[in-house]
Order: structure tokens, then C-alpha cells, then sequence
């Protein structure tokens, strides 16, 4: 073990555990084969969803208090788990402070969906596409453009499912996915129409272009257990899903182990009896995700991946690494091998002995769901070529306090073996940081969306992130505020998230997109969402000035529009490390004018932008980390 130092302010030092785990392989591995192939009880077609008569009101009252189920994934059912505190010491790659670079980047940021169907928790899901946004709730979505203007909704989930051949009813756990390797749209949520009893089913829509208001592929599967909890991934060879098999919904449920499932993508695309084929392990096996790829494919015939957290006694915790191998050709055939173990650094999953009533809100003795037990959505995978990258997270208690924070991290793989690349706990503070959502763009920058709450504020949405390059296991951005509470959940039910989502816009691969939910003013259920879009990187896409926190530094360009020579001056109120770099509009640096320390006062360059074609650009000032951008104009 080494650790290296990380200079973030005057006199503080924060330190970065490297610790080079490595998977210990398939050690006592099992070879699954499926437990169940499945054809849709019923599919169809829809009209274009623009033209379907709106449903508002929801088809019927889940529960007395309108509680969406999720069953308490405890570890009360697992004999093989240490339930008692595991880790009382603070987290060995707890980064206790905020990075010191400020991002000015911020894109969209309004509220979207609230609850106007009367559920809890929002289950708050979305993703970015070519031209527009989805998001999704408990029984509700909408469609939006990239600028955050409404296209469509919001409209009650049974608006896409009216007409459908069999008595389903609109009951939760939404997924949204865009499938950017065919410019398409999967919409799922299951149906209980006998809860708590099954049988049960789980809903797939699948659109039939990339326009979202246009047709959809509808599909029905039936299950005798209960698939809680399901969340889905895009791949080359198949859509893959997790769930959590219970033999009833509703409390009480008998826990029967997670499952992973395929489905026949290149069917469900073409509006085919796509296939699912599903893979049940056993009730000492821990929740998993399945991966879903953003940017660049893998190869063909790449298994899927699924990813648990295994919270083992004593310091030996790890992460849980599975594949699955398709066979289309002969289903009965595909296999579910694992697990792999992926030693990570010793972490404490058990907050409030996995009470829901568990993270403190200001002004009220009500708490909240930390969720500490699940892996938190999405699993991320990126192919760089040389390396593969999966971005996972969860919410861990950083102190033995049940203090909560978000243990995040980057695994990597030149093979088909992963280990731990980096990996950090964000809590830089006594607030509660948990809900996570992680991942990584094009450039290998990194963000992290999560709720905050503490029993001196409000719960309140914000995030973090991280350049490509810098020091590993922190997260190097300041905390960003997407949106502050302005009240509190006072519901005795004491669900929060479930699950909040952040997406990579597929164009440019560089804009993140985050939405999570909180509350504009304290009430029973009157829980909103926001939806907020921004990047993390060098290229700026915003004019904000710093004036909040003193850091304007009067960034100026004459003539402009340029035509061959211009002054840039700046007035530096402090000595800095000052770089002066010009960007394209693609994000391309052109030229680096500035790259040394300054000392306070007016300063200038004469900036010969002869040889640059006519365009815009942008000029970025960056001191010791703040950045301050103008626009450009060079004309000809």
C-alpha cells in the first residue's frame, strides 16, 4: 500500500489510499444455466403515442398510503451475513474535504416531474437520446427536448400501456433506457394486478423509431415470484436485467434470491416474441446491476456483466462480479458464471441496522432510506479500446457513526479481468450524502449526482466530479448545488429515491444529464423532481462569472469580432497559476496564449488569430483552478 498527498487548501491534506486490488478470479466459480425461458404472454403495437388518448389519473390506489413496493432487501434473510457494524473505524479512502476546482457548466436545470399520482417514493429514472430527454416516476413520464422544453406529458404510465390485451395495471419501479446503438427507446415498470399475490408481470416498451411520440412495441412477461426492484442495461447482444425475487409483493414477502435476465434485443427492436431468459440464484446471493453501455461497443460476443457489493465481516469486503453468456441459438445453453471477487478497500454497508428511518432531516424527527444495501443505479461500462471501464457506487457509513457517504468506483480491465483502478468515499462533511448515481464521459471525466440531507437542512440534490488525470480516488470539483430543499419529507413512510439516475448524452458524449427528487416546501408526499444537465471538463458553455465567491476577473476581448489581431486582458486580484487557453466550438483546444504564475493586477496578450478559420470560439481563464469563459467571434 502507498498513499500519495493531495494539496487541496492552506495547511490540508487529503489522503489517497492506492491500493492495487486485483480480482482474486473465478474462484469456487458456478456455472449457472437458465432457470426459466420465457415468451410475452402478449405484444403489440401501439398507434403513435402523440396521437393516444391522455390518461391522468392513475388506474387504482396501489395501497392505502400509495406506497410503491420494494421489499426490504435485508440481510435479516441471509444467515451467511455479519449484521453488526463491520467497520467502526473511519472509511480508509474517505475523502473528508471538497476538491478545489469550481465548474461552470451547468446546461439545464428545471423541475421535472412531481407527484401528482400521490405515490412515494418517485423512483426518479431518465435518459439523454439524439433529440430528447425521458424522464420517468412512479406511474408517470414526460418527454423533453435538450433544451428542457416539455414535448410531451407528464402523463400517468398507463397512457403507453391502454389497450394492451391483458388486465394490467401501472404499479412502479420505472426504467427508462435510449439505446444509442440503435437510436431507440425501452420504457418498463411491472404490473401486479392480483398484489400481493402473483402472477406479476414486468412491462417493455420498446419505440419503433427514435421519435418517442411516434409507435411503440409493447410486451407483457408473467413471473410466479415477484421481480422487485428490476433495473436494466444496453447490450450489443441482448438487454440485460437485475431483479430481487420475492415470493409475494408487498411486506413480508419471502425473500428468494436476485435473478439476471436477458432479453432478445434484436426481437423486441423489430416487434418480434422476443425472448427472456432468466438465470435465479440463491437467498444468500447479494442484489446486483447489469451493466449498460455508453459510447463505443464491445465485441459481439462480450458476455454481460452484473456487478453486487459484499459486505463481509471484518475487512474483507469486495465487490461480486458475474457474466453472462448468451446462446440465441440454443437458450438453454447460455450460462451465468461467477462470482468473480474484486478485493476493494474495508467498508461498512450496515447504516441504522438497515432501518429505513435512518438520515436525519432538519427540523423533524422523521429520517430517511439510506438504501446502504443495494448497489446504487446505474452500472456503467465504457470501451476504450485498450481498457474496458465499469463506474459503480453505494452508500456506505463512513465513520461507524451511520454517517453516510458515497463509496465510488472505477474498475478496469485490459481482458476480461477487472479490478479496482480507483475508488473513493465522498463525504466532506456531518451531512449524509447517499443515492448516488456515477459516470464517466468520452474522456474519462467523471460526475456524481446524489441526494444531501442533515439534521440542519433540507434534502437537497447536488453533485461532484473529476477530471481525467487528476489525483485518484477524489473527486476534484467542488460541490455543485443542482437544487436546495425548501422542506422536508413529514410522511411516517420513510422512502427516499428509490434510485436516482445519471445519464451521457450519446452526441456528444460529454454532457451529463442527472435528475433525482426533493421537496419545495415540507409536506406529506409533495415530492418534486429536478432534471439538471452540465460537463466536466475544460471546455466552456457558459459565460457565469464567479462574482459569488470573488473570483471575476473581468475577462475581456478587443476588437471582437476578430479579424486578425485582438487584446485579451484580465485584472488577477491575487497571485496564481494563470492559463489562457482558446477552444472551438467542439471542444478543441487551439491555442494555449498563458501557462505560468502572475502576480496580482491588469494584465494582457495580443492574440494573433490569423490562421483560425471563421467561427466562433471560446476564450477560457483559468486560475488556480476557477475558470471564466467569453465568446468569440472571429469573422473574415
Amino acid at each position: 500500500m502507498r498513499f500519495t498527498g493531495f494539496q487541496i487548501g492552506k495547511g490540508l491534506i487529503i489522503l489517497s489510499l492506492i491500493v492495487p486490488f486485483r480480482a482474486t478470479g473465478f474462484a469456487q466459480t458456478i456455472v449457472r444455466h437458465p432457470a426459466e425461458i420465457l415468451l410475452p404472454v402478449a405484444y403489440d403495437v401501439t398507434p403513435p403515442l402523440a396521437a393516444m388518448p391522455i390518461i391522468q389519473e392513475d388506474d387504482r390506489n396501489l395501497h392505502g398510503e400509495r406506497e410503491v413496493p420494494n421489499q426490504g432487501f435485508s440481510y435479516l434473510f441471509n444467515p451467511n451475513q455479519d449484521f453488526a457494524k463491520s467497520l467502526p473505524e473511519p472509511d480508509p479512502v474517505l475523502q473528508a474535504a471538497p476538491g478545489p476546482y469550481q465548474t461552470n457548466s451547468t446546461l439545464v436545470n428545471r423541475d421535472g416531474i412531481g407527484n401528482y399520482l400521490g405515490y412515494i417514493p418517485p423512483d426518479a429514472v431518465g435518459d439523454i437520446g439524439t433529440n430528447h430527454y425521458i424522464q420517468a416516476v412512479n406511474a408517470a413520464f414526460a418527454v423533453y427536448s435538450k433544451s428542457g422544453a416539455v414535448l410531451y406529458g407528464p402523463v400517468s404510465l398507463a397512457t403507453l400501456w391502454q389497450g394492451f390485451p391483458l388486465p394490467h395495471t401501472s404499479d412502479g419501479d420505472p426504467v427508462v433506457l435510449y439505446d444509442h446503438l440503435a437510436d431507440r427507446w425501452l420504457i418498463t415498470q411491472f404490473s401486479l394486478p392480483n398484489f400481493p399475490f402473483g402472477p406479476f408481470y414486468e412491462l417493455i416498451a420498446v419505440s419503433t423509431t427514435s421519435n418517442p411520440l411516434g409507435s411503440w412495441y409493447r410486451y407483457s412477461y408473467k413471473f410466479n415470484t415477484f421481480p422487485d426492484y428490476p433495473k436494466l442495461g444496453v447490450w450489443t447482444n441482448g438487454y440485460y436485467m437485475s431483479v430481487n425475487m420475492y415470493a409475494t409483493a408487498g411486506d413480508g414477502g419471502i425473500w428468494m434470491g436476485p435473478a439476471a435476465i436477458e432479453l432478445e434485443r434484436d426481437s423486441l427492436l423489430n416487434g418480434k416474441a422476443g425472448r427472456m431468459v432468466i438465470f435465479q440464484l440463491g437467498v444468500n446471493d447479494n442484489h446486483m446491476l447489469p451493466a449498460d453501455l455508453d459510447g463505443p461497443p464491445p465485441g459481439a460476443q462480450t458476455p454481460g456483466l452484473f456487478l453486487g457489493a459484499d459486505d463481509q465481516p471484518g475487512t474483507n469486503d469486495r465487490l461480486v462480479l458475474y457474466k453472462l453468456t448468451n446462446n440465441w441459438l440454443t437458450p438453454q445453453n447460455a450460462k451465468f458464471t461467477g462470482p468473480a471477487y474484486i478485493n476493494v478497500a474495508p467498508f461498512d454497508g450496515n447504516l441504522c441496522n438497515d432501518a429505513q428511518a435512518c438520515i436525519p432531516q432538519a427540523g423533524t424527527s422523521g429520517k430517511l432510506d439510506p438504501l446502504s444495501r443495494r448497489m446504487m443505479n446505474r452500472l456503467q461500462y465504457r470501451n476504450f479500446g485498450s481498457y474496458k471501464v465499469l463506474m459503480a457506487n453505494h452508500t456506505v457509513d463512513v465513520d461507524g457513526s451511520d454517517h453516510a457517504g458515497v463509496r465510488w468506483y472505477e474498475l478496469r480491465a485490459s481482458d476480461t479481468t477487472f479490478s479496482v483502478y480507483q475508488q473513493g468515499t465522498y463525504a466532506i462533511d456531518a451531512n449524509h450524502r447517499w443515492l448516488g448515481s456515477i459516470a464517466m464521459d468520452g474522456n474519462g471525466n467523471i460526475a456524481l449526482g446524489y441526494s444531501v440531507s442533515g439534521s440542519t437542512m433540507f434534502p437537497a440534490i447536488r453533485a461532484t466530479g473529476r477530471r481525467a488525470g487528476d489525483p485518484p480516488g477524489q473527486m476534484s470539483f467542488m460541490e455543485e448545488q443542482i437544487i436546495a430543499g425548501g422542506g422536508v419529507q413529514t410522511s411516517t413512510i420513510n422512502r427516499w429515491g428509490d434510485y436516482s439516475c445519471l445519464t451521457v448524452d450519446p452526441v456528444d458524449d460529454r454532457t451529463f444529464w442527472y435528475t433525482n427528487e426533493y421537496y419545495a416546501s415540507s409536506g406529506f408526499d409533495t415530492w418534486k423532481t429536478r432534471i439538471a444537465s452540465f460537463t466536466i471538463d475544460n471546455l466552456p458553455v457558459s459565460n457565469k462569472k464567479y462574482t459569488e465567491t470573488g473570483y471575476a476577473f473581468n475577462l475581456k476581448c478587443y476588437p471582437n469580432p476578430v479579424t486578425k489581431l485582438a487584446t485579451i486582458n484580465w485584472n488577477l486580484k491575487t497571485e496564481g497559476f494563470v492559463e489562457l487557453n482558446i477552444y472551438d466550438f467542439t471542444g478543441r483546444k487551439t491555442e494555449t496564449l498563458v501557462h505560468s504564475d502572475m502576480v496580482p493586477g491588469i494584465n494582457q496578450v495580443v492574440y494573433d488569430a490569423s490562421d483560425l478559420p471563421a467561427g466562433m470560439y471560446f476564450c477560457q481563464l483559468r486560475v488556480n483552478g476557477v475558470a471564466e469563459s467569453i465568446e468569440i467571434i472571429i469573422a473574415r
